[in-house]
């Protein structure tokens, strides 16, 4: 097998495999999307009752704000519960192994006390030891609109876990990956449409024909060459071929996790899954 990292942003990774099947790369898919350990809120506490007051404007009296708004709680413990939660190496290596076990958890708590009339977003959402690394990297979330008299106070606790058990807890987003094409132009009466939808300057010559060798600029030309699919002459004139063990995998993260901590814990939840099973089947056997 031969990986080399082709793109790796914050929260991007572009990877190509060389020398795999489709069930391997697959499997790493299914790993980013359900194995990675990451930190989201799964205690969520809403605090009943008055919360503090305010003068009517129209009345001039004094009213009390009320912990209640346009939406049940459950909906907004949800709403909450889906924010990307920071997590970064330490956090993974100190409480990634035990997602099952509450007794050793994080202690990582946020607060949110908005009163009306506002929208409350998720930037509102304040880590309560202050650490700005723990801030939510999406602060423009919307959450709740909050009418006059209305207010919310909410304190959540982040818990570690994995997507299998929650969605909540999936930080890799559309994780997805194609077989490596090639595309040959040979002469013809359709070869100028196809080589000007490219652009001529992206092939390769060789002989008598065009050739775009490189599997990321041959995936996006074929996207661009999707206005010719109706267009017969243009169609005889290119020919598409794949490799079955050469494939181009990508993703993005959420913003809870960068997207190499991704790729390494994926890489590590699923090669001990691989040997949980070959001990499992070693056993029985």
């Amino acid at each position: 097998m031969k990986v080399k990292v082709l793109n790796m942003e914050d929260y991007y990774a572009q990877i190509e495999f060389k020398d795999v099947n489709y069930s391997f790369v697959n499997s790493v898919r299914r790993s980013l999307v359900s194995m990675v350990p990451c930190l989201a809120l799964h205690e969520i506490d809403f605090h009943m009752g008055s919360l503090g007051s305010y003068v009517d404007e129209e009345s001039g009296d004094e009213k009390e704000y009320e912990s209640i708004s346009a939406m049940f709680n459950e909906i907004i413990a949800h709403r909450l519960g889906m924010l990307p939660i920071p997590t970064d190496k330490k956090t993974v290596e100190a409480f990634g192994e035990s997602v099952d076990d509450d007794s050793k958890q994080p202690d990582i708590m946020y607060s949110l006390h908005k009163q009306g009339p506002c929208t409350v977003y998720s930037g509102d959402l304040e880590p309560v030891n202050g650490d700005d690394s723990l801030i939510i990297p999406e602060a423009n979330v919307p959450i709740v609109k909050l009418a006059e008299g209305q207010a919310i106070l909410v304190y959540a606790k982040a818990k570690m876990g994995v997507a299998s058990k929650h969605t909540k807890w999936q930080c890799a987003v559309a994780p997805r990956f194609y077989q490596a094409p090639t595309i040959t132009v040979s002469s013809g009466k359709g070869s100028k449409a196809v080589l000007n939808a490219v652009g001529k300057d992206k092939f390769t010559k060789k002989g008598s024909n065009h050739v775009i060798t490189n599997p990321v600029d041959a995936h996006q030309a074929l996207k661009d060459l999707e206005k010719l699919w109706n267009d017969e002459d243009a169609q005889k004139a290119m020919t598409v071929t794949t490799k079955t063990d050469h494939f181009i995998f990508e993703f993005e993260t959420n913003g809870a996790m960068k997207a190499d901590l991704a790729l390494q814990q994926a890489l590590k939840a699923f090669d001990t899954h691989c040997n949980e099973f070959a001990a499992g089947f070693n056993s029985a056997a």
